[in-house]
């Protein structure tokens, strides 16, 4: 894979806003479009927002993974 060999060969920066963004984004669409923000009480921002918050969690940590840095922090 080429970012495992761009950190091998010293990169140490790789930026993923975009794709945190853009999985934000999805997560959140595809909430509204599923009805769940007319649903009960879907529509409170942080209902409405979560699946977006969650899907950045899973997409930075599959980068942490990728990229070698699970468990280097303390």
């Amino acid at each position: 894979d080429m970012i495992k060999k761009a950190i091998d060969l010293g990169v140490s920066k790789i930026n993923v806003n975009t794709e945190c963004q853009l999985s934000f984004a999805d997560a959140t669409r595809k909430y509204i479009e599923a009805g769940k923000d007319l649903e009960g009480k879907g529509f409170d921002p942080r209902k409405l927002l979560a699946p977006g918050a969650e899907a950045i969690k899973a997409t930075v940590k599959e980068k942490m993974e990728l990229f070698g840095s699970v468990g280097k922090a303390e």
